[in-house]
């Protein structure tokens, strides 16, 4: 998905508008903390700080540092019984 946007001024700075479904497709929530970068080909690229958000299990976890932490479920093979997973 490519869309275009505008370079517009913004008191004495400029800024950009970034459509609803990129924000969602890159998984940006309002007041993220988002990084600037320019490629060798002068492309600019924008990356989601990668600290992890309140409320996720990666918060929750986040200064553990005691052994190997991962936070995807095992699989646990098919169901055996009445399951709903």
């Amino acid at each position: 998905m490519q869309v275009s946007t505008v370079v517009s001024q913004w008191g004495n700075s400029n800024g950009i508008r970034v459509p609803v479904e990129i924000l969602k497709r890159a998984q940006v929530e309002l007041n993220d903390k988002l990084f600037f970068d320019v490629d060798e080909n002068g492309r600019i690229i924008l990356t989601r700080d990668p600290t992890p958000r309140p409320g996720t299990l990666e918060y929750l976890f986040k200064d553990y540092t005691d052994g190997a932490f991962q936070t995807e479920l095992p699989d646990l093979g098919e169901a055996v019984g009445n399951e709903k997973w």
